[in-house]
């Protein structure tokens, strides 16, 4: 990374913003490191763990046990199975493009295996500090080439702006250059690698056929949103005429969006759009019968008799 390199970025509105991110030098480093020192003081005092006590406060809290240890082992191994015949060929595309997906379906498994360890490392006093410190590290690096004076003054400058998309890609732009964090990480693992090789995937790594149409694992068309389609011509569907579409579901039949009673939307198949009105003995519609709301009960009057005080 060129310390002269203008990136740009965009906040909340809207506008452009341009900056540049300098390597750290050893004042940034140890700036940062006075930063780490507290938070890492700061955690510990608010009763943060340590990482070497993550694996044995999660398996006391049954976040992990023998069994998500052996799921976790059992899909390292299949996940560099697949890898290696990728990168063996040999086989049917056909056949690769089957291990292709199977790959991205057991990273995925992964993934979301360990997504709750990797966020109770952040919260551990180590994972809070370095996250404090490369945060300040953002802060001392990110300047403005206009004035060449960093974008934030302070710290709570920073946390004043952090959110803004800008300043999360001038962190990543830190992390890439000082962690050597491959930006083009999903396009290069190895089946992203392939798919896009044989043109399974268009640039962001979505399925698509031969024609060029975005499509799930299965081959079923799909819209930018991952909705079912289909097209009512073939000649619709060879110039991707948005006219020609309509939704379907996962067994190709037409549906509709429709309002239920409760005031719900929900698809529906194209003949259930309308309920059609129930027969007679003679096959004659019978009308809807409404929901007749109970009349009142009126009391009725009655006289009291009179009694003959004198009768005994």
């Amino acid at each position: 990374m060129k310390d002269k390199e203008i990136f740009e970025g965009e906040d909340l509105d809207g506008n452009i913003v341009k900056f540049t991110i300098k390597t750290p030098g050893a004042e940034e480093i140890k700036k940062s490191q006075v930063v780490y020192n507290k938070a890492f003081k700061d955690a510990l005092d608010d009763g943060a763990l340590l990482r070497q006590k993550l694996n044995s406060y999660m398996r006391d809290q049954n976040l992990w046990d023998d069994d998500k240890q052996k799921q976790y082992d059992d899909l390292v191994e299949k996940i560099s199975e697949l890898e290696e015949l990728l990168q063996a060929g040999g086989i049917r595309l056909t056949s690769a493009k089957e291990v292709a997906l199977d790959l991205r379906k057991n990273r995925e498994k992964f993934r979301s295996l360990i997504a709750e360890r990797n966020s109770l490392d952040a919260a551990s006093a180590e994972g809070q500090a370095d996250n404090a410190r490369f945060e300040e590290l953002v802060r001392l690096c990110t300047i403005n080439p206009e004035t060449k004076n960093l974008w934030f003054s302070s710290k709570a400058d920073y946390n004043a702006s952090s959110g803004q998309p800008w300043v999360v890609v001038a962190a990543e732009k830190l992390g890439n250059a000082m962690y050597g964090l491959d930006p083009n990480y999903e396009k290069n693992l190895e089946e992203n690698k392939f798919l896009k090789e044989f043109n399974f995937v268009d640039e962001e790594l979505r399925l698509i056929n031969d024609e060029g149409h975005l499509t799930d694992a299965d081959g079923r068309l799909i819209n930018e949103e991952g909705r079912f389609i289909a097209y009512r011509t073939e000649k619709g569907k060879k110039e991707k005429d948005p006219d020609q579409v309509y939704f379907v579901n996962r067994e190709g039949e037409e549906v509709v969006l429709v309002t239920n009673k409760d005031g719900d939307e929900e698809w529906v198949k194209l003949s259930l759009k309308e309920r059609k009105p129930f027969l007679d003995e003679q096959d004659k519609p019978i009308a809807e019968k409404s929901e007749e709301k109970p009349k009142p009960k009126t009391r009725r009057k009655t006289t009291a008799k009179k009694t003959d005080a004198k009768s005994t």
